[in-house]
């Protein structure tokens, strides 16, 4: 029962990614922001489209069939497109696609939710790798979730201090910086928190770590894209940033495939066990 609606609200929600990524990219005249924003907008929707939206049909698919890694890597796939739901919905100017940029948070909610209830953390329990590095995973998570506070402070303390607007928002009519909201408020505290779990070798930890791995490592590539797109769009955007995330997204891919390695190879034995009895 769990798994079908599960699958049943993630269908929907691909479907919703699906028609504002083709959308976005087939004609992006429906877009009201400034360039450079614009051209951010339409290299994150790609990469939704042709990165994230395909790994969440891979791995609900393996889910199906038993995997336990899967799961992880399906509740981390729909992190990232709830993440970037909420972005669209607050960062970018209305537009014909408003409703689907709701459509694709609240879907993304509910999916998160239903995904996350059909992984059995007493299952989980009984199948932790016993060497897997927790703890140098568990505290890439936490100086991960350091670095980019200590980024988005240097950003806003300033301005909170000077009573002017943060560097980030210069050149954009928006009010706030609607990453820096979702992260100080969600993605940051997350991180540190399975980073504290994963050290600690509690169960959740390797849920909400091994998710938090995957909607890094998607952040990761879809910021180096974005931002590779705003710089063609409007060359006044600065580029540099897109090397690092680049280089990011090569390291974050190490302790995520390690992760997805370790719990594939114990819930493999778990089915093959299961199957022997």
């Amino acid at each position: 029962m769990r798994q079908a609606l599960a699958t049943r609200l993630s269908i929907a929600l691909l479907a919703v990614v699906a028609v504002v990524g083709a959308a976005t990219l087939l004609a992006p005249t429906v877009l009201r922001d400034p360039p450079g924003y614009a051209g951010n907008a339409i290299g994150t929707w790609a990469v939704a489209l042709f990165v994230a939206a395909p790994v969440v049909a891979l791995a609900m698919r393996a889910a199906a069939r038993g995997s336990l890694g899967a799961r992880i890597v399906w509740l981390g796939g729909v992190g990232y497109l709830l993440y970037q739901g909420i972005l669209s919905s607050f960062s970018l100017q209305f537009d014909a696609l408003f409703l689907l940029y709701v459509a694709s948070m609240s879907l993304g909610v509910w999916t998160f939710v239903a995904v996350l209830a059909t992984i059995d953390i007493d299952e989980l329990a009984a199948h932790l790798p016993q060497r897997f590095p927790a703890r140098l995973v568990g505290g890439y998570l936490v100086a991960t979730a350091l670095a980019f506070a200590a980024l988005w402070l240097a950003d806003v303390l300033p301005a909170v201090l000077g009573g002017s607007r943060p560097l980030s928002l210069r050149g954009t009519t928006l009010p706030t910086n609607p990453v820096q909201v979702i992260d100080f408020a969600f993605t940051l505290p997350a991180s540190f928190v399975a980073g504290v779990w994963l050290w600690r070798r509690r169960p959740r930890g390797y849920v909400l770590g091994g998710a938090m791995l995957v909607l890094l490592l998607i952040e990761s590539v879809s910021i180096a894209v974005d931002q590779y797109a705003g710089h063609r769009a409007d060359p006044t955007q600065p580029s540099g940033t897109v090397a690092l995330f680049i280089a990011l997204t090569l390291v974050g891919a190490v302790p995520a495939v390690m992760f997805l390695r370790a719990i594939g190879a114990r819930g493999a034995k778990a089915r093959d066990t299961s199957v022997g009895v």
